[in-house]
């Protein structure tokens, strides 16, 4: 990310903290140390390239005002429409597989944006996953405590070109599924 960047977010943002992590440990490290940092009533966590529209993150903020812990956000049809047939199809396929594991209230566990009542928080603290996958250690540990889920369906900003799945990333995080699977 550039300092420019950085610079002009910290001049708009009051409260806005950057975090510079010197190494790569994943998106679940990353979301950690990050809420390390802060305190509040309630946090919400997306995705670097903000993939979805900006009233979802309002919506998300008023269902955790309403007594949510966890919401999740649901990829819509418009969601699908608008990406790739094999990312179509790797999505569809593991929300099956989480179907089929795992007997929590959501299986879109990786729509890469949530929000957070500070009992969630505290639960995220807990996970171990330090990758993608680190979102569904989320939701199981938050369904076995009877925290109130919530999904929230969420659409696509206009001209989001979301990046290809990585094989090799898929590959890493099945073993990932596993752990989370057993724990």
């Amino acid at each position: 990310m550039s300092n420019d960047f950085i610079d002009r977010i910290s001049k708009d943002l009051s409260h806005f903290q950057y975090i510079n992590l010197l190494s790569n440990k994943g998106k679940g490290y990353a979301t950690r140390k990050g809420m390390q940092q802060v305190d509040a009533d309630g946090y919400i966590y997306t995705d670097i390239d903000f993939p979805y529209q900006n009233d979802d993150i309002v919506q998300m903020l008023k269902a955790l005002q309403d007594g949510a812990d966890l919401v999740i956000a649901k990829r819509s049809e418009q969601y699908y429409s608008k990406v790739s047939a094999s990312r179509t199809w790797i999505s569809k396929r593991f929300k099956g597989l989480i179907r089929l594991l795992f007997n929590i209230p959501t299986t879109d566990t990786q729509a890469g944006l949530k929000g957070l009542s500070p009992k969630a928080k505290d639960i995220l603290l807990q996970t171990r996953v330090n990758r993608y996958l680190f979102d569904l250690e989320l939701v199981k540990l938050c369904a076995k405590k009877n925290l109130k889920i919530v999904e929230l369906q969420v659409q696509l900003k206009e001209g989001v070109v979301l990046s290809k799945v990585s094989y090799k990333v898929l590959f890493a995080e099945f073993f990932n599924l596993l752990r989370i699977f057993f724990r």
